[in-house]
């Protein structure tokens, strides 16, 4: 038999964004699909892999229903003929004679009809369980024809990536009440673009589990996946769903801290997934934190699905009563400039270049990027990178720099416009060849602002009134009101806190790989803030004011970030960061 590793290699499967499921995981999914299995349990219960790949899956569940006593009929879907033979190989070695396995594409035969049959096309009968983990692939890699024919087969909305069409099509083929359970990446959980993947969990499937398995790696992929465990709603008896959806999160922890706080020791990873109590564990030398409790799901499919204890949920909510306002509420958020051609708009070596290319010092700014980026300020001695800015303000508009006002800029600048020129989204906009694709306000450049990295393990919000350009891997902001640098000052205070990441990992639930966390202006936005006029407020405003002016030893600044941590918390008349 042909070990997983070695199908792994079965290439145009891992081209088209498959990425074949260990063993163990496998069974793990197909030991809770079962449990959650609801039906009769004494006849053959069919059960259904869409891109079998290999056949681990099928395998799987196969292997723990003999367990259970229960009967299994197979099937399986893939498009690789390769995949299918080394499925077909495995499962007849097995011993399992009720298999068959469809050397098709399951999008291309659903989309046929609504309920496809994949014995039988009379019959249309479809499947009780559904076991999955479909390929992968983003809208750019698909190209812009296919994602909009799948948008028009499934009714998809946005960007389109391949599982979400894999799970309009699997619910189609699925039985009300039937089991689901699917590998999927995170994404969806949180992220702005996910709205209208939560929007059709929640309208299809009494949603029993998610399962967010972090950064532990399981998959070669460089997304970071989830599990949804789901039961099909029945559209024509609907019951009042008294199921409340639990989940299991598990993230590696890099802090000293959490490593000195282990609850138990495990042999292996797969073991931490059958853990029923929140806490710290250790495999080999790594820790990791897993959190088990319920599934919120706000009504506003916008917002993202909070994964909470009981305890977290309960001290999110307090937090969020007690705030004054969000972010939002004070100033914007933005990225910062897209020039879609850093290489020729970005240097560091400008006064290198012959005298008649330099630009004028009028479009050369100073600009800031994520690897400078630090806590409550940063320097910019040393930092010789500008960004040639080639927009203005003219008659109350942004517009395009005239290059005939700039000759030098207008020798560089065409020295490069074979590479420019091809940027067509550019020249379809209506724009000129020479131009950064997201400029920006240039009047705010020079307005005081809290600049902050896209990507961070930690936060590093600092404030900045040097006239700095923000880079596109950065994000800043800026007050709603004119000369109201406090509201700055208490914006970095409550962003560079722990209790501030505490919040932001309860109600964003992005973390990436190595405990880094995604800033952007979704999460941002939603930060809540205390009442600015109050005496906790103002003296944060003064310390933070004072980190950002002074420079300190590091044992003074702790210090002073330490008595920050305990005035936000009774801002927000909260007892602890515990929860």
């Amino acid at each position: 038999m042909m070990s997983v590793q070695k199908a792994k290699h079965v290439s145009r499967q891992k081209a088209t964004g498959a990425h074949f499921t260990p063993d163990k995981l496998a069974e793990v999914i197909a030991k809770r699909i079962l449990d959650y299995f609801k039906g009769e349990k004494n006849r053959v219960i069919r059960v259904l892999d869409p891109a079998c790949g290999d056949g681990e899956l099928l395998l799987a569940i196969n292997k723990v229903a003999q367990s259970m006593n229960i009967q299994l009929e197979l099937i399986g879907v893939d498009f690789d003929i390769d995949a299918i033979n080394i499925a077909n190989e495995r499962l007849s070695r097995s011993g399992h004679k009720n298999f068959r396995l469809i050397n098709k594409d399951f999008l291309e035969m659903v989309s046929e009809g609504d309920n496809y049959d994949l014995f039988n096309i009379e019959e249309l009968e479809p499947v009780d369980i559904i076991i999955a983990n479909p390929p992968y692939v983003r809208t750019q890699i698909l190209g812009a024809e296919k994602a909009q024919k799948l948008r028009e087969k499934f009714n998809l909305k946005g960007r389109v990536d391949l599982y979400q069409a894999f799970l309009v099509a699997m619910t189609q083929q699925l039985k009300s009440n039937g089991i689901i359970g699917v590998i999927t990446s995170n994404r969806y959980l949180t992220t702005k673009g996910g709205e209208s993947t939560r929007k059709f969990l929640v309208s299809n499937f009494n949603i029993l589990e998610i399962m967010d398995l972090g950064d532990t790696k399981f998959f070669e992929a460089a997304v970071l996946p989830a599990i949804f465990f789901g039961e099909k709603k029945n559209k024509e008896y609907q019951k009042e769903n008294s199921n409340v959806p639990k989940f299991f999160k598990i993230y590696e922890q890099s802090d000293i801290e959490a490593s000195s706080s282990v609850n138990s020791e495990f042999n292996s990873l797969i073991e931490l997934l059958e853990v029923n109590k929140s806490g710290l564990y250790s495999v080999g030398d790594k820790t990791y934190s897993i959190s088990l409790g319920k599934l919120i799901s706000p009504e506003n499919y916008k917002e993202p699905w909070i994964l909470a204890t009981e305890d977290e949920y309960e001290w999110f909510t307090k937090v969020n009563q007690n705030a004054y306002g969000f972010i939002e509420d004070f100033a914007h958020v933005k990225v910062g400039i897209k020039t879609t051609a850093d290489s020729v708009f970005i240097r560091s070596d400008w006064g290198e270049l012959p005298e008649e290319q330099i630009p004028e010092d009028k479009l050369l700014r100073p600009i800031i990027s994520a690897d400078q980026a630090n806590k409550w300020s940063v320097s910019l001695v040393g930092n010789n990178k500008k960004v040639l800015y080639t927009h203005e303000i003219r008659d109350g508009q942004i517009k395009a720099i005239n290059l005939e006002e700039f000759p030098r800029a207008k020798n560089y600048l065409e020295s490069h416009k074979e590479r420019l020129a091809s940027r067509k989204y550019v020249l379809k906009a209506n724009r000129n060849w020479y131009e950064i694709w997201v400029p920006h306000d240039p009047s705010l450049w020079d307005k005081p602002k809290i600049i902050f990295p896209d990507i961070s393990p930690e936060p590093k919000f600092f404030y900045e009134d040097k006239g700095s350009v923000v880079d596109g891997n950065c994000y800043w902001i800026i007050p709603k009101k004119e000369n109201s640098n406090d509201i700055l000052f208490l914006i970095v205070g409550i962003c560079n806190s722990k209790f501030m990441s505490k919040y932001h990992d309860i109600a964003f639930q992005n973390k990436l790989y190595a405990g880094r966390r995604r800033y952007l202006t979704q999460y941002v936005n939603k930060y809540p803030i205390p009442d600015p006029e109050s005496i906790y407020s103002k003296e944060i405003i003064s310390l933070v004011r004072e980190l950002v002016n002074n420079k300190k030893e590091t044992q003074d600044i702790n210090e002073i970030e330490n008595r920050i941590e305990k005035l936000i918390l009774r801002a927000f008349d909260i007892e602890s960061l515990k929860y």
